[in-house]
């Protein structure tokens, strides 16, 4: 006999406003609820006061007066609408719900069977299965399932009360294994009438003891629902849903298949979609992450499920399960260096990692919980303990937020350094593919995290030094180990190359006395000495810096040589440094005599790097009339360089020539400094420095400004040759100024 049973409008919403209640103390875990849900809940039910029924009770207060308590009631259909559109953000959400409902039916079931409590069932045969279908004609979506199934009250009592979880009831009444179970909240059903516009559930439970009828609950979502007996009705539940116009794309099978995929592809329970009358499997992937230890082939078809090819193998892979802080399964992979990205066109690239909750998907890219220097790697994230809100599509408690993204990503940190030690060829190869990002997270992570995984990644650092060959890398620590007895910091060059860096006159003094220098190829590695500044009580020093101490004294070098070359007094070295400063005027700060210098005459060194100066000049174009275009620098010179003392010498007698050469001087220097940001602007004066070598040749006597003896090297019998052109000293070596197009090249440049 077939029985219809209207639901009363006031049940559901009370027990809707208990669960508003049971959410308002601090979230304590993956129990918590929405903030905003309840917010979003709590203002219309305010606004519906005016509709409310009150039940009084009289109760006496301490002082003897009496008190009047009440019980809120509220429109269901109301709010009913709200927990249906106000909690999530997409529509294909409704499908992991289902989903999710369904899986929790079936471990239900296998868990009553496991523990005997169930000896007998209905359909006995009838594996535990979900299964997926739809009709594009009729606008009809299809979930069932072969789990515990309802009877007609567990129907009124799940389906009719709103944030009422059947499967947090279950988990508080057995011992059932909590991370197998999904559903915590009672709201995901009701995703349903996001989409539909009418809802049908057929169920039968799976006991016999509670009997063997079937059941039809279905509703419109206006308020109310029915109850009837159907036959014929298999163990478990099917619900059919009557799609509403603007969500006819779920009534297609492959935007389904794709919904399922994307979210319950790790469900413990097989899921099929029934397309021309055959079952295709959805889920054929096993949640990896979830067992103890995986083999090598697994992890390699598990990597390449998740990148999405069929080819592929990873260079490294990590499982990682922990209980503390919080109840972690992961599995991680990095891809083979030679496939690492690459940084063009990558200005907000996607996490590769995604993050889950009990095997169903929560954020395709954990964005929340790995830092964005680590998208390049695959996997997947799964914590129990994740404070969800009831959408269970984003986490409310920022706190323990951070704890699950400090736990994963130092664990990742660790467990590179591992493999640094454990196989350091294979780690160089790594770190070539994915320094940059490394790098990069070092800065990142002192901007946003006060630096939290700075001794982390400083460990994880590779660089080349002078006292090793090329291509061979050191840590950071070994530095340490290698350095000389009492060195108090960590020299460090950065140069486009090695040749260049060796070949630099800064490197000079700290290659004659064999101290070890690290050589940065990579324009990022300034900026990351900058913001990491030292290591391990070290200061990172670089050998083109200005006013530093070098600690020259520490290993004064050999000098296998008798000292016969000629160095400049204090007199001298002073009026060498105002003839240099009257030549070069505004384009040096200073000029000054360094014991820094081996066999070059000069250098250029400023308050920044060079690498610095330039980038901090382009950035400071077109505002030459600041005085901030040129920055200025320091020139330092070597006293007993022959260069130096030979300039002494003619500054007065041939100041032509000496002008030139101090003009020269400069823009060698800037040259090795590597600030010279055009070299067009010295034809001219190359022009004319070649010109002056072919007169001196031809016998030109610049100090005297005449030709010597033009036939004292011809033949006798020869006849004789006519006298070469005797150059016009004044117009020919005056200080050389560059020409309107030069000047032009030089100014964009500055």
């Amino acid at each position: 006999m077939l029985s219809t049973l209207r639901r009363p409008v006031g049940r559901g919403a009370a027990t809707a406003l208990s669960f508003l209640s049971a959410v308002r103390g601090p979230p304590t875990g993956c129990r918590a609820a929405s903030v905003a849900a309840m917010a979003r809940l709590r203002a219309p039910i305010r606004r519906m006061s005016s509709h409310a029924h009150l039940s009084r009770r009289w109760c006496a207060a301490a002082g003897g007066t009496a008190t009047e308590q009440h019980e809120f009631k509220a429109e269901t259909k109301k709010l009913l609408d709200i927990v249906a559109k106000s909690l999530y953000t997409d529509k294909e959400v409704f499908i992991r719900e289902l989903i999710s409902n369904a899986s929790d039916a079936c471990e239900k079931l296998r868990f009553l069977q496991a523990t005997s409590q169930l000896q007998e069932i209905h359909d006995d045969t009838l594996p535990l299965k979900i299964k997926l279908s739809a009709d594009e004609a009729e606008r009809k979506f299809v979930i069932e399932d072969s789990g515990v199934g309802m009877t007609h009250d567990e129907l009124i009592e799940h389906l009719g009360t709103i944030a009422k979880s059947g499967s947090l009831d279950f988990l508080q009444s057995g011992e059932s294994d909590a991370s197998k179970i999904i559903g915590q909240f009672g709201v995901g059903f009701y995703s349903t009438f996001v989409v539909a516009d009418k809802v049908e559930v057929y169920t039968k439970t799976c006991n016999p003891e509670k009997g063997d009828k079937g059941y039809l609950w279905s509703s419109d979502g206006s308020g109310s629902y029915t109850i009837s007996e159907v036959p014929d009705v298999p163990r478990g539940t099917r619900i059919v849903l009557t799609l509403k116009d603007d969500a006819t794309e779920f009534a297609k099978l492959s935007t389904v298949k794709q919904a399922a995929q994307k979210f319950s592809s790790y469900i413990d329970f097989p899921i099929a979609v029934i397309e021309d009358g055959e079952e295709k499997a959805v889920n054929k992937q096993d949640a990896l992450w979830m067992k103890s230890s995986a083999t090598a082939d697994e992890h390699t078809q598990f990597f390449r499920y998740l990148s999405g090819t069929s080819y592929g193998e990873p260079y490294y892979h990590l499982m990682y399960q922990t209980d503390a802080p919080l109840s972690i399964k992961s599995c991680f992979y990095i891809p083979d260096p030679d496939n690492a990205p690459s940084r063009m066109f990558q200005q907000n690239p996607e996490i590769g990692i995604s993050l889950h909750s009990r095997r169903v998907m929560v954020k395709k890219n954990a964005d929340g919980v790995i830092p964005k220097w680590l998208h390049w790697m695959k996997g997947i994230v799964d914590c129990e303990d994740m404070p969800m809100n009831i959408s269970r599509e984003s986490m409310q408690d920022t706190r323990l937020m951070e704890k699950l993204s400090m736990a994963v990503t130092r664990r990742v940190l660790r467990f590179l350094d591992q493999q640094a030690k454990k196989d350091p060829e294979k780690y160089a190869k790594f770190f070539k593919g994915y320094s940059y990002y490394l790098k990069v997270g070092l800065i990142e992570d002192k901007e946003a995290n006060f630096g939290r995984h700075k001794d982390d990644l400083l460990k994880l650092l590779r660089f080349e030094c002078s006292n090793k060959d090329k291509g061979s890398v050191m840590s950071l620590e070994e530095y340490l180990q290698s350095a000389k007895d009492g060195q108090k910091n960590i020299y460090y060059f950065c140069c486009p190359d090695r040749h260049t860096g060796l070949s630099s006159p800064y490197m000079e003094q700290f290659l004659q006395r064999g101290r070890n220098v690290l050589l940065m190829y990579e324009e990022i590695d300034e900026y990351v000495v900058n913001s990491i500044e030292g290591f391990k009580d070290r200061k990172l020093v670089s050998v083109d810096a200005a006013d530093k101490d070098f600690e020259l004294d520490l290993d004064p070098p050999e000098d296998k040589d008798e000292k016969t070359a000629r160095e400049l007094t204090i007199d001298e070295q002073k009026e060498v440094a105002d003839f240099i400063k009257g030549v070069l005027k505004e384009k040096v700060q200073e000029v000054k005599f360094s014991n820094r210098l081996v066999s070059s005459p000069a250098i250029v060194t400023s308050m920044i790097s060079p690498h610095m100066r330039k980038m901090m000049k382009n950035l400071m174009a077109g505002k030459e009339e600041t005085g901030l275009g040129n920055i200025p620098v320091t020139l330092e010179l070597s006293a007993k360089h022959h260069i130096i003392t030979t300039l002494h010498a003619i500054k007065n007698s041939n100041e032509v020539v000496a002008r030139i050469a101090v003009e020269q001087l400069f823009d060698n220097a800037c040259i090795a400094a590597g600030t010279l940001d055009d070299p067009r602007v010295l034809l001219t004066r190359l022009g004319k420095v070649l010109e002056m070598f072919v007169y001196q040749g031809a016998g030109f006597d610049y100090a005297k400004g005449e030709y010597t003896t033009a036939a004292a090297s011809a033949s006798p019998a020869a006849p004789p040759e006519p006298e070469p052109e005797k150059p016009k000293v004044e117009a020919k070596f005056e200080e050389v100024k560059p020409v309107a197009s030069e000047k032009k090249i030089d100014e964009s440049k500055a």
